[in-house]
């Protein structure tokens, strides 16, 4: 895992604000949350549409093409069982 305060570009004021709210505190956390609610994340930190990919390109450098590929794939809801009266 990377720690969001060891990439010196990311805002330092955007990884207190992460931390402190909302727990993330590695590039990792910050890049699934993002890319699955960006707008819950643009709205956390106050930030537009093209501010946030801007980080999140940022980031991207940092994570395993794996992991990146993971989190952009949509997510699949399955049933957990049946309702039965």
């Amino acid at each position: 895992m990377k720690p969001l305060r060891e990439i010196n570009s990311f805002p330092a004021s955007h990884q207190e604000v992460l931390e402190r709210q909302f727990g993330i505190a590695s590039a990792e956390a910050f890049f699934e949350h993002a890319t699955r609610n960006a707008q819950g994340m643009q709205t956390a930190l106050k930030l537009t549409p093209s501010q946030l990919d801007t980080l999140l390109r940022l980031i991207e450098g940092y994570l395993a093409p794996e992991f990146v590929k993971r989190c952009r794939q949509p997510v699949v809801k399955h049933g957990r069982g049946v309702i039965v009266d």
